[in-house]
């Protein structure tokens, strides 16, 4: 699926290991959300979910699982490929793009523990990835008919980051979705040329703030109360954000909590 867009197959590995034993008490999981990110930045947050679950109150019965790429396709951040990628570990799809039929997926699926009853799948990406609006159709077509949840930022990722702090009203919109480079040093005269508008507000709330593995979730947890709030007073779902901005992150962490 998706051969005629030229992108390498992108592998997954297995969820990172977490033991929950101590968390989870006498309730038996019912609900695990497979969580494949874009980047790792996006990534990192969601660990900082999963590793503060009881104090972000996310349910006992709620495993956050957060799948890795192969080593090696790190840079491997297509939309379209974090979709294939979710269905050949689903078992939907073959080695070769191929769909098995529905009597194979569950001796194909590479997750262990995976219920397509009632388990979560989810793909987060940030709407600005370059060259993705030739393919936005065909990705939410395939999520729509395997049932995997899109969740996407508009611009991108660094908003959802930026509702972790008060006053985000006060922000031109149009401003935030154009999310400029910060060329000659025209918008912030100390900033670096090469950062863009939001991830440039975002340090200024979140001292030392660095994108990818580095993030430094402990600057955001206190907060995702607040993001939660802000996020719903702008476009929340993915149809719509693919046109304006928002972010679903907020859905998906109410949906976790309850």
């Amino acid at each position: 699926m998706g051969e005629g867009w030229g992108l390498e197959r992108l592998n997954l590995r297995k969820p990172k290991p977490y033991d929950y034993s101590s968390e989870a008490g006498t309730v038996k999981p019912r609900v695990h959300f497979y969580c494949v990110s874009e980047g790792a930045t996006e990534e990192s947050y969601f660990e900082g979910i999963r590793n503060n679950r009881v104090t972000l109150r996310i349910k006992n019965d709620v495993f956050i699982e957060i799948v890795p790429k192969e080593n090696g396709q790190e840079t491997y951040s297509h939309p379209l490929q974090l979709v294939n990628a979710c269905l050949h570990s689903m078992g939907r799809i073959d080695n070769e793009g191929q769909e098995l039929p529905k009597d194979k997926w569950k001796t194909y699926c590479a997750w262990e523990d995976f219920d397509p009853e009632i388990d979560v799948v989810c793909v987060i990406f940030d709407r600005d990835y370059k060259g993705l609006t030739a393919c936005l159709d065909e990705i939410f077509k395939l999520c729509l008919l395997h049932k995997i949840r899109i969740v996407i930022s508009n611009p991108n990722f660094e908003l959802w980051l930026l509702m972790h702090f008060p006053g985000l009203e006060n922000y031109d919109k149009n401003k935030l979705l154009e999310n400029r480079k910060n060329l000659r040093k025209q918008l912030f005269p100390d900033a670096s040329e090469k950062k863009r508008y939001l991830e440039i507000l975002v340090g200024q709330h979140s001292e030392g703030y660095s994108k990818g593995s580095k993030l430094k979730f402990e600057r955001f947890k206190q907060n995702v109360d607040l993001a939660v709030e802000q996020a719903a007073l702008f476009c929340e779902e993915p149809e719509a954000i693919r046109e304006e901005l928002g972010t679903s992150v907020g859905k998906l962490i109410r949906d976790m909590r309850t």
